[in-house]
């Protein structure tokens, strides 16, 4: 069961929603997972499950989390949860200025998500730093990019999005975060 392939636009309020790390981990979980119910996150998650489902009635009121069935539970029926949409864009979101302030938050949050996956793949030995199947691995680049180099660079994004977007049912769980940004100026004077 896996999310639907076409990407989802995020309004200001969906993109809000998933600057939450609890909620930005939910979404990376199912993500990955493609459904589960509370009780199957919080396992994952490391979390009790009374402290999720806020989050998860949430996400789904703002449109980013559906149902798509429920199972016979232990005392009651449970919601199956799965994302909306497994591509989401935050370019109508940051057609605003409070937009882009919730974007640049959320980036950090999920780039600050990354770093704490890489660090504890790193101290649990689980990190394979070299070879066709590594794990982790990090590259910081200062580029100078004309355009035709700028437009390469897009390029390969955008073919990552499309190899990354297209998650196997089997494999290893793997946080993938790309940030770029032009490089902050002073001002002369």
């Amino acid at each position: 069961m896996t999310a639907a392939k076409a990407r989802l636009e995020l309004s200001v309020e969906q993109l809000e929603a998933i600057a939450s790390p609890v909620r930005l981990a939910i979404v990376q979980r199912l993500d990955a997972d493609g459904a589960a119910t509370a009780k199957e996150l919080a396992q994952r998650l490391g979390r009790p499950v009374t402290a999720l489902y806020h989050h998860l009635e949430l996400l789904q009121r703002c449109g980013l989390l559906r149902v798509v069935e429920s199972r016979k539970g232990e005392r009651r029926p449970e919601a199956v949860y799965a994302c909306v949409s497994a591509r989401l864009s935050s370019a109508r979101a940051a057609r605003s200025d409070s937009g882009r302030r919730t974007l640049a938050k959320t980036a950090a949050r999920a780039a600050g998500a990354t770093l704490r996956a890489f660090s504890a793949a790193c101290e649990r030995a689980a990190a394979r730093l070299d070879g066709r199947r590594r794990n982790t691995v990090v590259r910081h680049f200062a580029v100078r990019a004309d355009a035709a180099r700028l437009e390469r660079i897009n390029a390969l994004i955008d073919e990552l999005d499309a190899v990354a977007g297209a998650s196997g049912e089997r494999g290893e769980d793997l946080l993938l975060t790309v940030v770029m940004a032009p490089l902050p100026t002073r001002p002369e004077g």
